[in-house]
């Protein structure tokens, strides 16, 4: 089977990116695509650089067709990221790639460190399923679209063609990154335990386990002990599943791949040898995890309470919303709206109703919390932050359910929802500029779950240098204006403004 990806330098996959704290990363971005394109990296704060975060419509309109765009990002952080595109669905396509920052000293010991990018890929394009997806006949749009696990971009159902080496009585860190549109994937490996000491970018105390299970978009490192002998090599789990689709159903698409002690060593294969496996679906929840630098949470200023859900619209196709408002992307990104439209910057309006705009004061301790009404899973990412996991909860309210974090909450840049919960998070509004909130399940922020924080707008000038000469010149090339409200037009000129789709079944 043979497909169109999108490549790097002549090549596929683009290559891993590592970088040192305090380093300057320079991306020197030319298009070469018959479309735009863009770079974001993932987890990354971008505080004071705002224009480089990669979102078109957000923060910049994308790099245009035989154009140039270089973004110089300050490396801030360390711990486990990763670059993709945030054009339409380029990731999905393979502009991805993983982004590891280094410490000068890690927290934690070992002797090896190993990247594990686990992708739930498809033998067709992702404009295909996105127009599958949003198709107006129902049979169309359910028919279920059948992905295939690439690690580090390989795969198949040879074991042999996705390895992890280790040398026997070492610590070996895994580094996961789940790149996947849609589906979350389960990792083990058969009679080891692991630690984990990370999670999107925050270094954690150990938790010992034997299966990380990962939402897209979300990162974790492990530190596997190997064992002494060396006369067995064993297999690990990549498994693959998704409620998406389901009534709530998993489906589950199993992957193995091998720990090799040595190429000589026989496989200890559990189904084989009529024994269960040793790694369960018993997860280790990231509300109950410790991070090491113990932060406590902020208050409460602005609350921002958020139903999620996926129906049937007006223009019969299914849509996800916030509070049943779809998102699109403005015409003028938000963040040259904020930049030009002076003291009116402040007014939501000037946005775009479908942006949905949320304006955030200058250090504002912002409450969001999300109800997932829905019968699936949903994966949501914040640019700009990473978050506190305040609590967890199912939305009857049973207070059975409801789960609190402890006294120095867990932080992350992405969080998973199951059916029919709540997750409450916090943070501090620290970083002027504008951010998403959206789906990290790409398929469904296509189907419209996103919104926008504009955040200190009377502060973002003076947080950002002057917009990037050549990110002005792409917006030109693409006939896009580079001030005004979200039409280009002036001020609150927003006549023309379009506010639907709506739900069938009522707001």
């Amino acid at each position: 089977m043979e497909r169109r990806l999108i490549g790097v330098n002549g090549r596929w996959p683009p290559p891993e990116v590592h970088v040192n704290l305090n380093d300057t990363l320079v991306i020197n971005a030319h298009n070469s695509l018959d479309v735009a394109t863009s770079i974001h990296a993932y987890g990354f704060y971008q505080n004071g650089t705002n224009f480089y975060d990669g979102v078109p419509g957000t923060t910049e309109c994308g790099i245009a067709p035989n154009m140039t765009y270089t973004y110089v990002i300050p490396v801030t952080q360390t711990g486990t990221f990763w670059l993709q595109s945030q054009y339409a669905s380029q990731f999905v396509d393979g502009m991805r790639t993983p982004l590891i920052s280094y410490a000068p000293q890690e927290h934690y010991q070992y002797d090896s460190d190993q990247v594990l990018m686990l992708e739930a890929s498809y033998h067709r394009g992702a404009k295909d399923i996105v127009n599958q997806l949003m198709s107006t006949v129902k049979g169309v749009r359910e028919a279920f679209v059948q992905p295939y696990m690439l690690i580090n971009s390989v795969g198949g159902s040879d074991l042999n063609k996705t390895k992890i080496t280790v040398q026997s009585g070492k610590t070996h860190r895994l580094r996961l990154i789940n790149v996947s549109a849609a589906w979350m994937v389960r990792f083990g490996i058969e009679q080891h335990t692991m630690q984990i000491i990370e999670i999107d970018g925050i270094d954690t105390e150990i938790k010992e386990t034997n299966s990380v299970l990962l939402f897209p978009g979300q990162r974790a490192s492990v530190l596997v002990t190997a064992k002494n002998a060396t006369d067995h090599n064993y297999i690990f789990h990549a498994d693959m599943f998704t409620d998406v689709g389901q009534d709530g159903q998993r489906t589950v698409l199993p992957y193995q791949g091998i720990v090799e002690y040595s190429p000589n060593a026989s496989l200890l294969n559990y189904t084989k040898a009529g024994s269960s496996s040793t790694v369960d679906w018993e997860f280790t929840q990231d509300i109950d995890m410790v991070p090491l630098e113990k932060i406590p949470p902020p208050g409460v200023h602005k609350w921002v309470p958020l139903e999620v859900s996926t129906t049937t619209y007006d223009d019969r196709r299914m849509h996800s919303a916030f509070n049943n408002r779809t998102y699109a992307a403005p015409i003028v990104p938000s963040l040259l709206t904020a930049l030009s439209t002076g003291y009116q910057a402040y007014y939501p309006d000037v946005y775009g109703f479908k942006t949905y705009p949320v304006i955030l004061d200058p250090l504002e301790d912002v409450e969001v919390a999300i109800f997932n009404n829905d019968a699936t899973t949903h994966s949501f990412h914040l640019h700009g932050h990473s978050f506190f996991i305040i609590a967890r909860g199912t939305v009857d309210k049973n207070q059975n359910n409801r789960i609190a974090a402890g006294n120095f909450p867990m932080r992350r840049d992405t969080i998973a929802i199951p059916p029919r919960g709540y997750t409450i998070i916090r943070f501090r509004a620290d970083n002027p500029g504008a951010w998403l909130l959206h789906s990290q399940m790409q398929f469904v922020k296509e189907q419209g779950l996103s919104l926008t924080f504009i955040e200190a707008p009377y502060r973002i000038g003076a947080n950002l240098r002057n917009a990037p000469a050549d990110m002005l010149e792409n917006c030109l090339t693409m006939g896009i204006p580079i001030s005004g409200n979200a039409l280009g037009k002036p001020g609150l000129d927003l006549s023309e403004d379009v506010h639907g789709p709506y739900p069938l079944s009522g707001l």
